[in-house]
């Protein structure tokens, strides 16, 4: 890299429309993720009240990661969390909750791909990503 200065952490944006419970459950778990992780390149999490977010491609998904081609550009996550209700029918509370967190966790395994220059795999985000929600749904319990 050169002289340029590079933010470091994570950082929400969560929309105003974004369902309450939502809002708190991913301040609370970025607060954890700060202190458990490091996160060397700013990382800008968009919460987005929609169904789902338009890649570039124009897939429709659930959740994205933003790459950038040069480690001086910062990357960012989109998560859309419109479909919260109807997790919340088909799963409980606790169940939408954990699904919707685990998008976060999913594409925070692309951004440490990004950042160690590996290739982008998605069986290892599906898989590091459960690891990485439970690491923090066992924290939670053991502060409860």
């Amino acid at each position: 890299m050169s002289n340029v200065l590079v933010r470091k952490g994570l950082r929400l944006k969560i929309e105003e429309s974004v369902q309450l419970e939502l809002k708190t459950a991913f301040k609370e778990y970025a607060k954890w993720l700060r202190k458990e992780y490091d996160f060397p390149i700013r990382v800008t999490v968009y919460i987005k009240a929609r169904k789902t977010i338009r890649i570039s491609n124009s897939e429709e998904v659930s959740a994205s990661f933003f790459a950038p081609f040069c480690k001086e550009e910062e990357p960012y996550i989109r998560i859309a969390t419109g479909d919260y209700e109807e997790l919340v029918e088909e799963f409980g509370k606790e169940g939408a909750v954990f699904s919707t967190l685990n998008s976060l966790s999913h594409e925070l395994q692309h951004y440490y791909q990004w950042i160690d220059d590996a290739e982008l795999d998605e069986d290892i985000a599906v898989e590091g990503a459960v690891e990485l929600t439970l690491e923090y749904i066992d924290w939670l319990c053991d502060t409860e």
